[in-house]
């Protein structure tokens, strides 16, 4: 087979005196189409699924020998977008894409560009911009995206200073001001971003440091005006995070994550084409591990295709020893970027290392604009957007082959461009002792890397293997990509020298028979298209089955009060296995030889915490199999039961502490709800408990707030209303709200829910729920203990009280120490709660209890501040 590597975009890749400009030619497309295909097939193709509107039609034909037309359409009818994504479906065509209007450029004519060190210098210290301006200045995909940096920043960015106007992306799908989620993203108003602290678009601040680092990234190039970013043209989303806080960062990168994939869904329909979002802060010395939440954010935008650039710490630290937050977190996602200067030297007020520090950008005076002109700044806050910066240009890049990568797979399509930045690094020594990839930022090598392995023709996507139970069998699956004809596979063991290939595969699986056990293999795959071969893929690997290992795959399944059952993944090379249950008390049940990969466990007891071992028996040393943990039910309603949700939104306020009975929890911002399992209480039924609630503030700003407390008196997994509102503030507050929880006599003893809610108090007016969510607030749930004071012995700061006869017929005696109490207020509550009789009781008298009809009543002594409960039986 022949190989042909065509790159579509003929005359900007071509030449090296013109650019690409984001700006197209209307109502014209370039198409090449596929062999034996006629611009005629194509005009009725298009018609039979687009109709007549666009009035497709072939102009001229631009090159002979590689098939490619001129075609005009009715722009007004039909986004050129749209249009171009459905052309490239058609059977007929090969690539669609957008005419490009180019003109002959060398340097833009902004003013200060000759104070931008970074893309231009003599002694080539910086990031070779103005070579990757002959081929692309960012805008526009190759597929006619619109591509989107989203700028987060603690006080927002300027967005309307001269150079960055014109380049401030806005939702499109939202209708300013209205207080209506016009595009339902579940933002109101979102027209110009989002601001969390705020809760709607107001993203401009008073500082100049998120302005100066959207600039960085696309300040307006060839406008006759101030500067120019790496990209002339690139939309900026900006987002306000206010204070820096767990919780803010989480809800700040939410914002690009949703809009990234509504646009993944809907076909660019909907939301934006964010390709990366830039970090310029962090937190000095932070550990990963302390910050799970925050550092899964970054394979959260990965999945949708976004990748995150941030800036390390401003001080010499060794980021691999010493920690760092985002930048030693461990995502395939997060580019992680020190400071260099004009000399190629990290500065030495920047961090470093050569795990976590992806590489080098400049950031040591560099000239940018800022809130009221222009000036020079220093900081690793500015080698981020240089890179993030760098990312959207290459998006920008005439290779519709990478497009189509994206849209087919767009997280393997972020970690492609990923290793096409650290690819294309200018290597220094310096930084080959300070960074992952030894070097410093080149944006033109590494647009270069990528057109050079741009085709139309690409390997297929995202294969996976899959085993035959029980057998040394693997079926290696893989997604199409279109135009492909036929695919070839070939797979070896890693320590092998020579390949063994399968060809002509025409399905997307293929099945490997008898592979040796216990071994590593290796598989590349390649695609064959009409005019070409596409590259190998990158190199998979997968383990085979036959080593003498421990089940990885162990389930609990059908847990029960007294039962459980033990399934798990079999081993090829075990003869059998043997369990081991322990119990939280440390008391170990053994089951030995077990054949089958299934085991019932009928002795356990409720409420009970038990850890299960799976070992097999084989010939082989193997480290000691993982505990798979479970907890049988049975310890009551506070864990037994599924409670409604209820939930606010953390953006600007929290619950910071919570004080009743044993529970004194003092809390961090968080994102809206939280379930304290570390902290619980008891209440005894009919007894009265003083509550403390504080609300938290985010910003320097405080908020009127409400307060509610629901309890599951009743135990049956709801809270009913209003019976269950154990405690309802007063009024709203900006700092305490106090009062007290009295458990009422018709509480049902058991282990069960207290909700705490907390919600801003918009006109004083709205009040928490038990159920729901809502908009600035939170929810945090624990849970209690409610017990029945004993019928006979109920001690009473260290006094005991006597309630007899029980069952009683017509009186009641309530002695205390062995006398008659005197003087103490005796309530009496039927089992729905009414009180029906109430009466003082005396030292010379029984209470009189013959009006009161049989059943099971709670009575309620009060006697100055002592308090005792107890339920009797009327006969």
């Amino acid at each position: 087979m022949k190989r042909f590597f065509v790159l579509i975009f003929l005359v900007s890749i071509a030449s090296a005196s013109f650019s690409q400009f984001a700006a197209t030619v209307k109502g014209e497309l370039l198409i090449q189409l596929k062999q034996n295909s006629l611009p005629s097939d194509v005009e009725k193709e298009a018609q039979e699924v687009l109709g007549i509107l666009p009035a497709l039609k072939a102009k001229e034909v631009v090159s002979d020998y590689m098939r490619i037309w001129l075609f005009t359409f009715n722009e007004n009818e039909i986004a050129k977008r749209d249009i171009i994504r459905m052309m490239n479906t058609l059977s007929s065509v090969s690539v669609a894409q957008a005419n490009h209007i180019l003109e002959e450029r060398v340097v833009p004519n902004d003013p200060f560009f000759g104070q931008q060190w970074h893309h231009y210098q003599a002694n080539d210290h910086d990031i070779d911009s103005d070579l990757a301006w002959n081929v692309t200045t960012g805008g526009l995909t190759a597929l006619g995206d619109t591509i989107v940096v989203c700028v987060v920043e603690g006080s927002g960015s300027k967005w309307d200073v001269p150079d960055l106007i014109d380049n401030h992306w806005v939702n499109t799908g939202e209708i300013p001001n209205n207080d209506i989620d016009d595009d339902g993203n579940g933002y109101v108003d979102d027209y110009n971003g989002w601001s969390v602290p705020f809760g709607n678009d107001q993203v401009i601040g008073n500082g100049s440091h998120g302005t100066q680092v959207s600039s960085m990234i696309g300040a307006k190039g060839d406008n006759a005006s101030g500067i120019t970013g790496v990209n002339w043209n690139v939309k900026l989303m900006q987002v306000r995070m206010g204070s820096l806080t767990e919780g803010s960062v989480i809800a700040s990168y939410t914002y690009p994550l949703i809009m990234r994939k509504r646009y993944n869904q809907t076909n660019g329909e909907e939301g934006a084409f964010v390709v990366t979002v830039n970090s310029s802060w962090g937190t000095d010395f932070g550990q990963p591990a302390d910050a799970p939440l925050w550092c899964a954010m970054y394979d959260s935008l990965g999945t949708y295709g976004i990748l995150s650039c941030g800036a390390t710490a401003n001080n010499n630290t060794n980021v691999d020893t010493q920690g760092d937050l985002p930048t030693a977190c461990p995502s395939d996602y997060l580019i992680s970027v020190t400071n260099t200067n004009n000399n190629d030297v990290k500065v030495n007020s920047a961090g470093y290392g050569v795990i976590h520090i992806d590489l080098g950008a400049p950031g040591s005076q560099v000239y940018l604009a800022n809130n009221d002109g222009y000036s020079n700044t220093s900081g690793t806050s500015f080698s981020s957007p240089c890179v993030a910066g760098a990312v959207a240009l290459l998006y920008s890049a005439p290779c519709t082959s990478f497009m189509s990568l994206v849209l087919n797979n767009p997280a393997y399509a972020a970690l492609q461009m990923k290793q096409y930045i650290l690819n294309g690094v200018d290597q220094t020594e310096l930084l080959q002792t300070q960074t992952l990839s030894g070097g410093r930022l080149n944006v033109n090598n590494s647009l270069t890397d990528m057109l050079s392995v741009c085709g139309s023709c690409l390997p297929p996507l995202a294969p996976y293997t899959v085993q035959t139970p029980g057998t040394l069998n693997y079926t290696i699956n893989w997604t199409a990509v279109a135009d492909v004809e036929l695919v070839t596979l070939r797979y070896r063991p890693v320590d092998s020298e020579e390949w063994m290939v399968e060809e002509n595969i025409e399905t997307n699986f293929f099945l490997l028979s008898d592979l040796l056990a216990c071994s590593a293999y290796e598989y590349q795959l390649m695609s064959e298209c009409e005019l070409e071969e596409s590259e190998w893929s990158e190199v998979f690997v997968f383990d085979t089955d036959g080593c003498c290992l421990h089940p990885n795959s162990v389930i609990i399944s059908s847990i029960e009060e007294n039962s459980a059952y033990v399934v798990w993944q079999p081993i090829l090379a075990a003869d059998g296995y043997n369990i081991t249950v322990v119990d939280e008390f440390g008391v170990n049940t053994v089951f030995n030889d077990v054949i089958d990969p299934l085991l019932l466990l009928d002795f356990i007891e409720p409420c009970v915490n038990y850890d299960v071992y799976v070992y097999s028996n084989c010939v082989g040393e193997t480290p000691p199999p993982v505990a798979v943990s479970f907890i049988t039910p049975g310890c009551g309603a506070c864990l037994d039961s599924t409670y409604c949700v209820a939930s606010g939104t953390a953006n600007t306020e929290y619950i910071k502490r919570v004080v009743v009975g044993d529970i004194d929890h003092e809390s961090v911002a968080g994102a809206g709800y939280n379930f304290i399992a570390t902290q619980t209480t008891t209440f005894v039924i009919g007894q009265t408990y003083p509550v403390q609630c504080y609300p938290g503030f985010m910003t320097n700003q405080s908020w009127n707030e409400n307060f509610r407390i629901w309890i599951d008196y009743n135990g049956d997994g709801e809270f009913q209303l209003p019976a269950e509102i154990a405690f309802d503030a007063s009024a709203p507050t900006q700092t305490m709200a106090s009062g007290n929880i009295v458990v009422p006599p018709t509480a049902v003893d058991g282990f069960v829910r207290m909700r705490v809610a907390m919600r801003y108090a918009d006109f004083q007016t709205t009040e928490p729920t038990s159920c729901g969510t809502w908009s600035y607030g939170e929810v945090e749930d624990y849970c209690v203990t409610l017990v029945t004071p004993s019928l006979v012995n109920e001690l009473i700061e260290g006094k005991t009280v006597t309630v007899y006869p029980n069952p009683a017929e017509n009186e009641l005696y309530i002695l205390k120490q062995g006398k008659l109490w005197n003087n103490a207020l005796l309530s009496v509550y039927d089992l729905n709660g009414s009180l029906v009789m109430q009466t003082l009781t005396n030292t010379n008298s029984p209470v009189d209890i013959s009006a009161l009809s049989s059943g099971m009543y709670s009575a309620v002594i009060l006697s100055g501040k002592e308090t005792a409960v107890a339920r009797f039986i009327k006969r």
